[in-house]
Parts: structure tokens; sequence; C-alpha cells
């Protein structure tokens, strides 16, 4: 079983190298040249995003740290699927998941956060561990792994 990575993980690195420092390094340049701020602001603009992003990447490994070491744990199964077309990074799609757990009452349907899919996932091939809070069971992470298929990434 492997574990299904966020968008977060991998998007901040995306936005900080692709964008954030080439647009802030040129708008130095341009600013040598003949004074024009806007490359260096764009840059500024693209930085402060990338670490909003990993910052909420660090949030959330952190709230699943907490939560795995204080709260409660619950298998569950994967229902649906849903993609999210907007947010496409490489070939993998964003989505986010709908998961049945089992409680003394009755079965629980939740939904998770955004994952990174590949496309040719199935609800078959994935499997969802959720965490509780103790105090709050409204407060949850959902982590997601998929199955050995025999596709490697």
């Amino acid at each position: 079983m492997k574990i299904v990575e966020t968008p977060w993980k991998r998007l901040y690195k995306f936005f900080l190298f692709l964008f954030g420092i080439p647009f802030f390094l040129i708008g130095i340049i341009f600013l040598i040249i003949d004074g024009s701020w806007a490359f260096i602001l764009n840059g500024g603009l693209w930085i402060i995003l990338s670490m909003g992003l990993k910052i909420k990447n660090t949030y959330n490994r952190r709230k699943l740290e907490t939560l795995k070491k204080k709260g409660l744990c619950s298998e569950g199964s994967v229902v649906r699927i849903i993609p999210s077309p907007w947010v496409k990074i490489g070939s993998y799609v964003t989505a986010c998941v709908e998961c049945i757990y089992k409680t003394e009452k009755e079965d629980c349907l939740i939904k998770s956060g955004y994952h990174l899919l590949l496309p040719f996932d199935k609800t078959e091939d994935l499997y969802a561990k959720i965490y509780f809070d103790q105090n709050n069971l409204e407060k949850y992470h959902v982590e997601l792994f998929r199955s050995n298929n025999g596709v490697s990434l």
C-alpha cells in the first residue's frame, strides 16, 4: 500500500521554482535596467502563494500526526471519487473521495480533502484510514492509500 499524496505537498514547489524565483530574479534585472517593479511584484506574489501552500502542507501534516497519536482510528472504504477538473497537476487528477466507515449505530459517510489520483485509479484500488479527534468527532483527517495493483509510479 502506498500513501496517496495531497496536492499541497508538490504544488508549492512548482509555484516557487517555476514562477516565484524566476520572476523575482528577472524583476531584479529589469529594476536595474529601467526601474520597473512589475516582475518583482509578480514574483513576490508567486513566492507568497507558494509559502501559503507550504504552510497548508505543514498544517495538514502536523494535524495528521497529532490525530494519529491522540485520536481515534477507523478504517473506511472508498465509495466515490469526486474529481476537481479545474486543478490538474501533470498527469495527476486532483480529487476528493467519499468514504464510509462503520460505527456501533450505523454507517457514516464522510468526504476527504484533496488528493492526487492517477487517471486510472478506481474505488476498489483505494483504501482509507480516518483519524478522529477524541473530543470532537467533526474534526477528522482521511489518509488515503493506493493498493499495489502492478502499476508503478
